[in-house]
């Protein structure tokens, strides 16, 4: 049985983070679920979830819906994952809308399937799509039971993609999963594994808006030129990985193009380029242990693929492959 929320209850949420400092510890995910309170407030505490991070939005479920929400803020960009179950939601139903509100919102529905209506337009969002609109303007969301999806919001100004006013929906395609695959990685627990570049927050939100853009648009001459460019770039990656200074900056230095077309060839892979080296450089290791004439040590194996020192490659190795890299040597050694 379905109820409108009542009286809201007042629950201690994070409150939004502003300051250089906090906005630092977004490097850390949040993470908050229904299953923190008692059967009969999940309701209360998820609109107060809700109401708290997006504006003029409320929920109507059943009283002890289980949902969850993880979410992590990179530069202007804020990334979530929302489990759900069946529900109706609204945004600016019992307050004024706020036109000038000047975020947008990208959702892709992992599983199950979503339906967003406005006054006078409605649409089916199935798994795997992509749904763009403004955050401003009256929307509704009537999501299927055990429902999931990845949810972008940004500055609507960021962006130069043409959104109408009820929204624009793209249906599934490689751009949208590589979205979809690159929003998760981010909000892995260890995402910072993969980013120690001093400009990573610039270098992600990047990422983040190359990809919203090839999902919305794509252009055959601008493919091709990207298609010759990234083989480059590619290739001198591959021939510079033993050299532990290998950064965004000095991939763009040697090729002489700018640091943002070296993050926007990434963002066209689904990756940022430090997660892309930092992935070859422990396939490198891993092929070095594989080898039948591998008889070094864990840091000469280390420092042959690039890595700084020995604690950060085996914290990587085994981020990557699930095993410790002398772990990985020993078992393709037995088979």
């Amino acid at each position: 049985m379905k109820t409108r929320p009542g009286p809201r209850k007042h629950f201690r949420l994070p409150v939004r983070l502003n300051n250089l400092a906090e906005r630092r510890n977004n490097l850390m995910s949040r993470l908050l679920s229904t299953s923190d309170v008692a059967s009969s407030q999940r309701l209360d505490y998820w609109n107060s979830i809700l109401e708290n991070e997006f504006p003029g939005m409320s929920v109507s479920a059943a009283r002890n819906i289980s949902a969850s929400w993880k979410t992590r803020t990179i530069g202007a960009f804020r990334v979530m994952r929302i489990n759900s179950q069946k529900a109706r939601i609204h945004r600016w139903q019992s307050t004024t809308p706020d036109p000038e509100y000047g975020r947008s919102i990208a959702h892709i529905v992992s599983e199950g399937t979503c339906l967003a209506f406005r006054e006078d337009a409605a649409g089916l969002i199935n798994t795997g799509d992509l749904a763009i609109g403004a955050a401003g303007a009256p929307y509704g969301l009537n999501i299927s039971d055990r429902n999931v999806a990845i949810t972008i919001e940004f500055p609507t100004n960021l962006l130069s993609i043409n959104i109408p006013a009820e929204g624009r929906l793209i249906a599934r395609s490689e751009s949208v999963k590589r979205l979809h695959d690159f929003a998760l990685t981010v909000l892995d627990d260890e995402f910072n594994v993969f980013h120690d570049e001093e400009n990573a927050e610039e270098c992600i939100s990047g990422v983040f808006s190359a990809l919203l853009h090839t999902c919305a648009e794509n252009t055959a001459a601008a493919m091709d030129d990207d298609v010759f460019l990234c083989s480059r770039i590619l290739e001198f990656v591959e021939n510079s990985l033993r050299d532990n200074t290998l950064r965004t900056n000095m991939i763009a230095r040697h090729l002489s193009v700018s640091r943002r077309q070296v993050q926007r060839i990434f963002a066209m892979l689904g990756v940022t380029p430090s997660q892309y080296i930092l992935t070859r450089r422990a396939n490198l290791a891993a092929f070095m242990l594989r080898s039948p004439s591998f008889g070094g040590t864990v840091t000469d194996i280390a420092m042959e693929a690039g890595f700084s020192d020995a604690a950060h490659f085996c914290h990587s190795f085994r981020r990557i492959f699930g095993v410790t890299p002398t772990e990985y040597a020993r078992l393709h050694r037995d088979n």
